[in-house]
């Protein structure tokens, strides 16, 4: 397993506070946001996030007005599609493309987002979500691949090509700030468990493990 470095994600009190208006600033993010950091190409599934939120906003347009919709990351391959789909949808003032975000800028905007939605259809790992858990950002993810390996029941996962329950579950963490709260706390107190030390203790077992071979 990789790990997290946890001193740069569990950062609290005011300055953290200042740090995340600063970025919100920096980024152009106006209002509330529900977020998503990585790479943008179709193995993400990103139109599908899109689609949901603007379902979302159709179904509850008075709970979503507030927010917007942060894709942050470089542009990969296909990724025009993602573009055309926020035109084709009028969504221009509620979903938002950062870009490229500095690893210094990472943990504040994680732990200012209301959300972190990341409903990819393949990960070898899921660095992303781990580190959003350790931000104590209540998270919302696929149930395929090794997502539910890393998130356990720290996390909400959902069936990356169902856009309905996508839809519904950031409807229901959304309206639900108990349940974020304790989905938060689930997440830090699962991604203790992932630290690059044990990383490297493992790493070295196989090693180990190899040369007596």
């Amino acid at each position: 397993y990789e790990g997290v470095d946890h001193r740069r994600f569990t950062t609290t009190g005011r300055s953290a506070e200042e740090r995340t208006a600063w970025l919100r600033n920096v980024y152009g993010i106006k209002r509330d946001y529900i977020l998503f950091v990585g790479t943008l190409e179709p193995r993400k599934n990103l139109i599908s996030l899109v689609e949901a939120f603007y379902h979302l906003l159709q179904r509850k347009p008075n709970l979503v007005k507030s927010y917007q919709l942060v894709i942050a990351g470089s542009p990969g391959w296909l990724y025009e599609e993602i573009f055309e789909e926020v035109k084709s949808r009028s969504l221009e003032s509620y979903v938002i493309f950062p870009g490229y975000i500095v690893p210094a800028d990472v943990p504040g905007l994680f732990s200012g987002a209301t959300l972190f939605v990341y409903p990819s259809l393949y990960e070898g790992f899921g660095l992303p979500v781990l580190e959003a858990m350790a931000a104590g950002v209540p998270v919302i993810t696929s149930s395929v691949s090794s997502l539910p390996e890393i998130t356990g029941d720290a996390a909400m996962l959902v069936d990356p090509h169902d856009m309905e329950g996508l839809s519904a579950a950031m409807e229901r963490l959304l309206l639900d700030p108990a349940a974020r709260a304790d989905l938060g706390q689930r997440g830090q107190k699962r991604a203790a468990k992932f630290t690059w030390k044990r990383c490297a203790q493992e790493t070295l077992e196989v090693y180990r493990a190899v040369a007596q071979k």
